[in-house]
């Protein structure tokens, strides 16, 4: 008997595991290519076709009925159950996980707005057929030094613009002019979302910047909130800057998804597929950032923005925060007079 078992398990168990594999490996490739329609129906095709092979395997194996070959039938049958549900599960979290995790939107009320003013202006580029779009604030002549700023999850040029316009935020990059390009699908910028195209984005913004005559190409500082700090660290690795400021940062994207669905932890870590490695990152900036956190973050875990300063090797300047919630970082009277502050002592290095 124990020999016809372990029969069993060679004929059947491992062709299983192996379709299983192969499953998972189409899988991440059709993740990839954002095809949620025929990710979904290759899950189905597939997991229609291990289940009735699987069943007639085991029908025409296993044909006693003896308590051995009942419980045999039992644990077989068990073991492809939780492959159907490991499978579906892993799949599902793959092929959504875009649309968990990023959320495009174009403020076209704020838009139409930013028209009215007259040191505001609307920029388009392209490179490499990829279209991208954004606002710069003016609030120099001539060649003057630039923030480029790289926004959270559910912001959008315009209307980052629009709202720092009301609150009189401009007041304190004085001296400065800020630019601001959405990333690929929001705003009117082309393309969908992921870590990879918007760190694409970025170097793009970057090398758009130092070609235009306002801009002082030696004096170009990096900001970043919350999913966009991770944007201005890949960048700050890449580019020569004169600072980077970085509001709600995070060591990793996995810390970002478990915030959101706290299961990203040993093997579905492997599941994130927008990893935003800031802590890979920061190993390779040679400046000393301003890391501006908060206890009260209900997003980012205090933890994480800490793991992340002590990474950068020339040190960074930590201010934390008390009582400031996620959401709450613009428009925080003390959060800006430390990024006034910065902005001006890097100015003059």
């Amino acid at each position: 008997m124990g020999g016809k078992t372990g029969n069993v398990l060679k004929r059947y168990l491992l062709p299983t595991c192996l379709m299983c594999v192969i499953t998972l490996l189409i899988f991440l490739y059709l993740a990839e290519m954002e095809s949620l329609a025929l990710g979904f129906l290759l899950m189905a095709v597939l997991l229609f076709i291990i289940n009735v092979s699987f069943r007639l395997l085991v029908s025409k194996g296993i044909k006693g009925t003896s308590k051995i070959c009942k419980t045999i039938k039992g644990f077989l049958f068990l073991f492809i159950l939780l492959v159907n549900l490991t499978i579906a599960f892993s799949a599902t979290i793959l092929l959504f996980s875009n649309e968990m995790f990023f959320y495009p939107n174009h403020d076209r009320e704020s838009y139409e707005e930013n028209q009215k003013f007259i040191n505001y202006e609307e920029i388009h580029f392209n490179k490499d057929n990829k279209e991208f779009s954004g606002w710069l604030l003016k609030n120099e002549k001539g060649r003057a030094p630039l923030v480029i700023y790289f926004g959270g999850n559910g912001e959008c040029s315009a209307r980052r613009f629009h709202t720092n316009k009301k609150s009189n935020d401009w007041d304190y990059f004085e001296g400065y002019n800020f630019m601001m390009i959405d990333y690929p699908g929001y705003g009117n910028s082309k393309g969908t979302p992921s870590d990879e195209s918007m760190f694409d984005m970025a170097l793009m913004c970057y090398d758009y910047a130092i070609t235009r005559e306002d801009v002082n190409s030696d004096n170009i500082v990096l900001m970043g909130y919350s999913i966009g700090t991770g944007v201005a660290t890949y960048l700050a690795s890449q580019r020569n800057i004169r600072g980077l400021i970085l509001m709600a940062p995070y060591d990793e994207g996995i810390s970002l998804y478990n915030s959101m669905l706290n299961i990203f932890h040993g093997p579905l870590k492997y599941l994130v597929r927008n990893k935003f490695e800031s802590v890979k990152y920061a190993k390779s900036v040679d400046i000393q950032p301003l890391l501006l956190v908060s206890k009260a973050d209900e997003i980012i875990p205090y933890e994480s923005s800490i793991l992340l300063a002590d990474t950068f090797p020339n040190g960074s300047i930590l201010h934390s925060l008390n009582g400031i919630k996620h959401n709450f970082f613009w428009g925080n009277k003390e959060v800006l007079e430390n990024v006034n502050k910065y902005l001006q002592e890097v100015k003059y290095e």
